[in-house]
C-alpha cells in the first residue's frame, strides 16, 4: 500500500511527458519545503492523476486500442522515464510487457474526453523486445 502511495506521489509530482506546465508552488513556513499551492490553475490544458495513468488504455493514432499501462519506470530524480505497456493476450494471459519512453505517449482530446495515444501499432509493440521486470529488480 505504501509503495502504491509513493508511486502515485512520484507520478503526480513528475508527470514527465504528460505535464503541460509547472504547478504553482510556495515554501511551507513550518518546514521550508516546497508545496503545491494550486495545481489546477497552473496547468494550461489538462492534468492526469497517477490513478488515471496506471492501467490506462493506450490507443494508436487510428483510435484502436493497442494495450494498457501496467507499470511505470521512475528514475532516481523522480522523473517517469518509461511506461510498461501490456499488449496482446486476454485478461492478462499471454500478455507481453513492452517498455516505451514515457514522452512518446501523447494526450488526445475529443468531446471533453482525454485518452493516451502512442504512434505505434499493436503489431509493432508485439514485435518489440519484452520487458522483464525480474531483470530490472535484480539490477537494484
Amino acid at each position: 500500500m505504501i509503495k502504491k502511495i509513493a508511486l502515485s506521489a512520484l507520478i503526480v509530482a513528475s508527470a514527465g511527458g504528460l505535464a503541460f506546465a509547472e504547478m504553482a508552488t510556495t515554501k511551507d513556513p513550518a518546514t521550508g519545503r516546497s508545496v503545491v499551492t494550486n495545481p489546477s490553475s497552473s496547468l494550461s490544458t489538462s492534468r492526469w492523476l497517477a490513478s488515471e495513468v496506471y492501467k490506462a488504455d493506450i490507443y494508436d493514432p487510428g483510435e484502436h486500442k493497442i494495450g494498457d499501462i501496467t507499470d511505470l519506470i521512475i528514475d532516481s530524480n523522480g522523473n517517469i522515464t518509461a511506461a510498461i505497456i501490456g499488449v496482446g493476450g486476454f485478461l492478462g494471459v499471454g500478455q507481453k510487457d513492452v517498455a516505451i519512453p514515457f514522452k512518446d505517449l501523447k494526450v488526445s482530446t475529443r468531446n471533453g474526453k482525454d485518452w493516451l495515444v502512442l504512434n505505434r501499432t499493436k503489431d509493432e509493440l508485439k514485435a518489440a523486445p519484452a520487458y522483464d521486470k525480474r531483470s530490472e529488480i535484480n539490477k537494484m
